[in-house]
């Protein structure tokens, strides 16, 4: 009989090992019925994790860190034991804007749509913003949830500018609308996607935790090998419909520099990750040990 197990994500290219390994059987091999669904934003997801109304997720690491260190959007009743346990892809989120803003340092007394304001990326935009000169008062960063509602911002005339995901930025420079790029490129050195889970979830389901990581190992390899790329574009549609046919073949493209094989967290990204969260966090406090926001016995032992 299977295990039934509830994901999450914030579905984009970089979680098509989750269709992958439901459609070739890896997690019916693993005896897992996993049933995923993609985030609205991180503040449901993560409140969604906390109480157990879903057992994974696939999120930003730093909003692991954030709810554990008590600075998440929403304060939970009880202590978070939240942990990555896998890691994901980094896919960076272009920051894209009208047409009328030619550069970050135009964002100026404009408003730019974000997930959340204490959490995701919303430091590293920050950061970039500051690199060009921007201070925090110069800008509005509006709070929507996930890139479907940040396009939505940006579409509708709320907001200019939104960081968004790359199948969205392409449906956004479709429309008009052109990528800022920030230099120096603040992803080439940030740890972004993982997997997480509740502590308490992990130690009381080793072999459920264990399966994932086996399946979803599987479906990466799978997904990387050569003779698969024909298969790619047609999956990514099924993944994400809302992509083009030639999003498809770009994302499908673009997914052997995208993901890794053996899903690793990146310690020297994870170290950025905390940097620009000690800066920029609040309220204001000491972060922990990289170690403290990561359990990954389970997957030393699968691999």
């Amino acid at each position: 009989m299977s295990e039934i197990l509830s994901v999450i994500a914030f579905v984009g290219p970089e979680t098509l090992p989750l269709q992958v390994a439901s459609e070739q059987g890896f997690f019916a091999d693993q005896r897992l019925d996993v049933q995923w669904t993609a985030a609205t934003g991180s503040v449901d997801q993560m409140t969604r994790l906390m109480d157990g109304r879903c057992d994974i997720v696939m999120t930003a690491i730093d909003n692991v860190i954030a709810y554990v260190e008590g600075q998440g959007a929403v304060i939970p009743d009880t202590s978070p034991d939240l942990v990555a346990f896998l890691g994901c892809a980094s896919e960076p989120r272009p920051l894209v804007a009208r047409p009328d803003i030619g550069t970050i340092a135009d964002l100026r007394d404009q408003r730019i749509a974000v997930d959340a304001l204490n959490t995701g990326f919303s430091f590293l935009l920050r950061h970039c913003l500051e690199t060009a000169g921007l201070g925090r008062t110069d800008y509005d960063l509006v709070p929507v949830g996930a890139p479907p509602a940040r396009w939505q911002a940006m579409e509708s005339g709320d907001c200019v500018a939104a960081l968004l995901s790359k199948a969205y930025a392409e449906t956004a420079t479709a429309a008009g609308h052109h990528e800022l790029r920030p230099e120096p490129d603040p992803w080439k050195t940030y740890q972004g996607g993982v997997f997480a889970a509740r502590k308490s979830w992990l130690r009381d389901r080793p072999a459920v935790a264990s399966g994932f990581i086996r399946a979803m190992l599987e479906a990466t390899d799978w997904m990387l090998e050569p003779s698969q790329a024909p298969t790619l574009p047609d999956m990514l549609i099924r993944h994400l419909p809302h992509l083009s046919i030639s999003g498809a073949r770009a994302a499908a493209t673009a997914l052997p520099t995208l993901l890794q094989p053996g899903l690793p967290i990146s310690g020297d990204g994870l170290q950025t990750v905390l940097a620009l969260r000690q800066n920029y966090g609040k309220p204001a406090t000491v972060l922990g040990d990289a170690n403290k926001y990561l359990d990954m016995r389970l997957y030393a032992e699968v691999t």
